[in-house]
């Protein structure tokens, strides 16, 4: 086995690693400063901390999910699209069923709900409750968030490896390991 193939088993390896972890289904939770949580799943494309084209959304608040279709917008009013991080400090999010009875949004709501840089997550799920964090613990008159979430870690997303990408993981690095035996190396 000459030192090209091998070269190339590499970029294979490379290649086929890259591809399964560009596009993958996530899931996601939130506890609220009262004992609530919020579950769910996506499909989406991370770059660096932030997760984009968010598609394939479900989500349940308590373990009662939410029924029908679920959309996404990255504000209230839907004029941008929906973005998730790993860390959720640049969630700007609005899940929704079509009659928007159930919801949970995490943004950055400054100006709307509180001074700049209050980081809401909120939630509403018709029949079973609602809760509502933020940073600041400083809601706007009117709007009730009592919730503090401080410096806590509540926010939690992970990707979910799917079959076939471990399978052309496992292929790439079999073909790697069989091209290292094959030339002596």
């Amino acid at each position: 086995m000459n030192r090209n193939l091998r070269v190339f088993a590499v970029l294979l390896f490379s290649v086929i690693t890259s591809a399964a972890q560009a596009v993958a289904n996530y899931t996601f939770s939130y506890t609220w400063s009262q004992g609530d949580i919020i579950t769910g799943s996506f499909i989406g494309n991370a770059v660096g901390n932030v997760i984009n084209d968010l598609t394939n959304i479900s989500f349940a608040l308590d373990g009662v999910a939410v029924a029908g279709p679920i959309y996404s917008a990255g504000d209230d009013a839907g004029l941008v699209p929906a973005v998730a991080s790993f860390d959720g400090k640049q969630n700007q999010l609005v899940f929704f069923n079509n009659d928007f009875t159930s919801y949970f949004l995490s943004v950055d709501a400054g100006n709307v709900y509180g001074p700049p840089g209050t980081n809401l997550f909120g939630v509403h799920v018709k029949g079973v409750g609602d809760a509502c964090d933020n940073y600041t613990g400083n809601a706007s008159p009117g709007f009730t968030c009592t919730g503090f979430i401080g410096s806590t870690t509540r926010w939690t997303v992970s990707a979910v490896p799917e079959p076939s990408s471990a399978l052309l993981i496992f292929a790439g690095l079999g073909l790697f390991v069989w091209c290292r035996r094959n030339t002596g190396s």
